[in-house]
């Protein structure tokens, strides 16, 4: 799960065409946080989920879930991007 997770994460990244640190300060996060967590040292913790979620809300179901609910407006980046 913390893979998939982490898999997630990158994605974002990728999609949105932005660098962790960046990443990091748009979720409010200590890039130091994030950097550790992205090379596999320690796991992701609640408020780590949260801001994330909180940064990029269109995403939250599927950041956390890895599934989308476009009637909802829960989408991953690569649809939100591909449409």
């Amino acid at each position: 799960m913390k893979d998939d997770f982490l898999e997630r994460v990158r994605k974002i990244a990728e999609c949105e065409g932005i660098g962790r640190e960046e990443l990091a300060m748009k979720a409010g996060m200590k890039y130091t946080r994030l950097r550790n967590l992205m090379s596999g040292q320690g796991q992701p913790r609640l408020e780590d989920i949260t801001a994330l979620a909180t940064a990029y809300p269109e995403y939250a179901y599927w950041l956390v879930y890895g599934e989308e609910l476009p009637e909802s407006g829960q989408v991953s980046p690569l649809s939100k991007h591909t449409n």
